[in-house]
């Protein structure tokens, strides 16, 4: 019980901020235009330097590969394997597709990186930047292929080239590149410039939190509620315990467990709704199952954190 409290009084605040934007966005105090444009700011300005920043200061000496082999191997395991099982039950092409995105696409940018911070005095760059670098990548990629595989339009074709441009161009990636060649080389930086970008960067934790929150809708939750507990469970449940025992069977180090853990454990990510209603997947069944994995990660986030306490993982 004790370990159980200490990682809810870890995720309480976290999770405290995500609802005063939600309380927030229900009053009138946010309204779409804000969350749109505030968005960007998060997106593209505040996470890439923080981003930046971290790889600039980091401490890395070697590749990890094992860890990337972990971290594509996980998000394989569960991409592919909830389509083979998914597809026996889920006949609506659309609704299958969004189940599927969802189910794998974990929101780690946004609410794992508070956690992690709430976890570690200093977050280690390293994993995160596996993690950003190579995992959010085949996100991307898994996430246009399954959804044009599934898209309204039967003759879509996955381009290949069209997916790296994509990837080049986001602005998470950017950031860390530019830092490592800023590490890599030394190349000085003038102190006021790194305490302005350092300011900014302080907005990405609790701006995020709040936009997530004003992103929440809990109406009809009741429709397609199968799904939407299943896709859910797969989010938040079923993929940690698959890969945190699987990431001691490789013998993987605690840091290395504990930032695993918080990337496999993260609910469903907002950007699925985006992809969803461009990419024209079911985009309602995606917002109300971001939704249901939110609600899921607030009990499952404490037990989990207190049960890796437990084992001095954490």
């Amino acid at each position: 019980m004790t370990h159980f409290l200490l990682g809810a009084n870890i995720i309480f605040p976290i999770f405290f901020v995500l609802f005063v934007g939600y309380a927030a966005k229900e009053k009138g105090f946010l309204d779409d235009a804000f969350v749109k444009k505030a968005t960007w700011l998060v997106f593209y300005i505040a996470l890439p330097l923080k981003l930046f920043d971290n790889m600039r200061t980091a401490e890395i000496r070697t590749l990890n590969v094992p860890y990337v082999i972990y971290i594509l191997s996980g998000i394989s395991i569960i991409f592919f394997g909830t389509w083979f099982f998914a597809r026996f039950f889920i006949k609506d092409r659309k609704k299958l597709s969004s189940f599927i995105h969802c189910a794998f696409r974990s929101n780690f940018v946004y609410v794992g990186f508070p956690i992690l911070d709430a976890l570690y005095d200093t977050p280690p760059a390293e994993h995160i930047m596996i993690i950003i670098a190579f995992g959010l990548t085949l996100y991307n990629i898994l996430a246009i292929f399954i959804l044009t595989y599934y898209g309204e339009d039967p003759d879509a074709k996955v381009r290949p080239a069209a997916i790296a441009i994509k990837v080049l161009k986001n602005p998470m990636i950017i950031g860390i590149v530019t830092g490592l060649l800023f590490n890599f080389l030394h190349i000085p930086v003038y102190v006021g410039l790194t305490d302005g970008m350092n300011l900014l960067a302080r907005l990405s934790t609790p701006l995020s939190l709040i936009l997530i929150g004003a992103g929440l809708d809990f109406s009809s939750l009741k429709d397609d509620l199968g799904l939407i507990l299943a896709a859910a469970s797969i989010r938040t449940v079923l993929t940690p315990l698959l890969l945190v025992p699987l990431g001691l069977f490789m013998g993987l180090g605690k840091t290395e467990l504990g930032v695993a853990y918080v990337f496999w454990s993260t609910p469903c990510a907002i950007n699925c709704f985006i992809f969803a209603r461009e990419m024209g997947s079911d985009y309602r069944l995606a917002s109300k199952i971001i939704t249901a994995s939110f609600l899921f990660a607030m009990i499952t986030y404490p037990i989990g954190i207190g049960w890796l306490q437990l084992l001095g993982i954490l």
